[in-house]
């Protein structure tokens, strides 16, 4: 099912959206370019978090995982980032995830671990077939792994 958008008129009279504070361009307003500029710099910096830690897929049976920060117990740990890691082929669960020593982890096998026994922060699930990957679910939904022995 498609997502309903607002009425042409409630699009063409908005100003900035309340939630991130992108301002819609003003119709009429010059030099366009400049003000695309300006929106599309305000789109980035609300979605800049949103790209944190994300698994990408670099073709073939490669993937990276973008740099982003998250919490480790009590310290903010900010995560490099990675690339090349390859995947093993016609796999249809590969679990991604980053271990409490902050090494990335690429279980083809079972499962995640228990968060419990084994505190990790879950990054995506991948699946792969023919030599390509064919699908990356993303998985983040908490930025907070506990501490060791917790």
């Amino acid at each position: 099912m498609a997502e309903v958008y607002p009425s042409d008129n409630e699009l063409l009279n908005n100003v900035s959206d309340d939630e991130t504070g992108v301002e819609y361009i003003t119709t009429g307003k010059a030099p366009y370019y400049l003000e695309f500029r300006k929106l599309l710099y305000r789109l980035l910096l609300a979605a800049k978090r949103a790209n944190d830690l994300r698994v990408f897929d670099e073709g073939g049976l490669d993937i990276g995982v973008k740099s982003g920060k998250f919490w480790l117990g009590t310290s903010l740990i900010n995560y490099a980032g990675s690339n090349g890691s390859t995947l093993a082929d016609n796999k249809s669960n590969i679990y991604i995830y980053l271990n409490s020593s902050v090494n990335l982890v690429v279980n083809e096998y079972t499962a995640f671990p228990n968060m419990a026994t084994n505190p990790h922060l879950r990054l995506a699930i991948a699946a792969t077939s023919n030599g390509d990957i064919t699908s990356i679910t993303d998985v983040r939904c908490n930025f907070y792994v506990p501490p060791t022995g917790a």
